[in-house]
């Protein structure tokens, strides 16, 4: 009698599809993050970096819902995670149109030198690791003064015509709304936020106008302020700014006025802002600008208020060879404890007639001897812009 032994590796295979049998049921899915309620999805999400959140909208409707919520912007801040977002506003002075960019920064823009190595055996696009994502707005010939708000951008009056406008860019879900409008239309009008109320001054308005009025961003509503007087109004304010409740403004005959906001009076007295730049920022009490033409070298300073001079960064060599080709419109900005800077590169043979928007961000160090160095954390174009173009504002918001 001859038995058949069957092989061992025939019988495995057999007792595998007796496992994999229709009848046998399938295994259980892992829970979705969608199964859990709507407080602990918004806990989750409101840990993760703001630079995911576009990638995170195209899930479905109720992730972009979430994603633009009140709710989770309430938790970024109770949790601690808000960041600093750049929004950038450029002017087209040609056709009198504007466009709103904010910065988005590649979380995964550096990448393990094993996956570089691996990679570059196939040819591939290059990873973006900065750029410029633009807004949609419908108020496209509109580029009046705009001030920061807690999460929202206020843009205020008109730059080319007289208006009473006044629009709102929320930063947390980038839409625009229109607020209440001003008493007076102004144009070319200057402001400053102090406690949460918008002062707008100036803005070539009528003799027999508000020239100053304030608007309280809680309420919602304006209020015409007392008259300065005839000389205040027909001063140009060069610049304006504010200290301790005081809102300062001068003009370029270095005569300083303020408005005292607790006693609701006026000031006048010798110029004291009118040494600063146009474009700078602070940092930790200390006064930045990029560009200046100071001892015939055009870099990035910062302001000594003991010896009451300005002195340059060291260690930024670097970012001055990509600075050359700029026309001088350099903007700068605090950006969460660094500098931010901005600038437009133009080239003598340009035959598409477009600029590049380049965009670094500086680390600062103070050192011994009193000398403030610069560390170049990433530096890259972030855009390109026909050369009619001119960066206009850079803003930077907590969300």
């Amino acid at each position: 009698m001859n038995i058949q032994v069957e092989p061992s590796e025939k019988r495995k295979r057999r007792k595998k599809t007796k496992n994999l049998s229709p009848s046998s049921s399938p295994p259980s899915s892992s829970p979705s993050l969608f199964s859990l309620p709507d407080e602990i999805v918004v806990n989750c999400l409101a840990r993760i970096s703001r630079s995911y959140y576009p990638t995170l909208s195209l899930v479905s409707k109720s992730f972009r819902s979430i994603l633009s919520s009140t709710e989770l912007y309430a938790a970024r801040s109770q949790l601690g995670s808000t960041e600093k977002c750049l929004y950038v506003c450029a002017s087209d002075y040609r056709c009198h149109y504007t466009e709103w960019f904010r910065l988005w920064i590649n979380p995964n823009r550096t990448l393990p030198d094993s996956m570089t190595k691996k990679r570059r055996k196939k040819k591939k696009k290059k990873t973006v690791g900065v750029s410029f994502v633009s807004i949609p707005s419908p108020y496209i010939q509109s580029l009046p003064p705009s001030i920061v708000v807690g999460s929202e951008i206020y843009v205020v009056g008109g730059q080319w015509s007289p208006s009473s406008a006044v629009r709102v860019l929320d930063c947390r879900s980038n839409t625009w709304r229109d607020a209440p409008s001003m008493i007076v239309p102004r144009m070319f009008a200057r402001t400053c936020v102090y406690d949460g109320k918008i002062y707008v001054m100036g803005g070539q308005v009528l003799e027999n106008e508000s020239w100053v009025e304030v608007f309280d961003t809680k309420t919602q509503t304006w209020a015409c302020l007392p008259d300065p007087g005839t000389e205040v109004r027909k001063s140009y304010i060069y610049r304006i700014t504010e200290i301790d409740g005081k809102i300062y403004f001068d003009n370029r005959d270095n005569t300083m006025y303020a408005y005292d906001t607790k006693q609701g009076k006026w000031e006048c007295g010798k110029g004291v802002i009118a040494t600063f730049p146009m474009s700078k920022c602070v940092i930790e009490n200390i006064s930045y600008s990029y560009g200046l033409q100071l001892q015939g070298n055009n870099g990035c300073w910062w302001y000594d208020i003991k010896s009451d001079e300005w002195k340059e960064v060291k260690g930024l060599e670097s970012l001055k060879d990509k600075y050359k080709r700029s026309r001088g419109n350099a903007k700068v900005v605090s950006f969460g404890g660094n500098l931010l800077l901005l600038w437009e590169e133009c080239t003598n043979s340009n035959p598409n007639y477009r600029k590049k928007i380049w965009c670094a961000e500086i680390g600062l160090e103070k050192r011994d001897g009193g000398e403030v160095w610069g560390i170049v954390e990433w530096v890259d174009v972030v855009h390109s812009v026909p050369i009619s173009c001119k960066l206009f504002r850079c803003l930077v918001v907590s969300v």
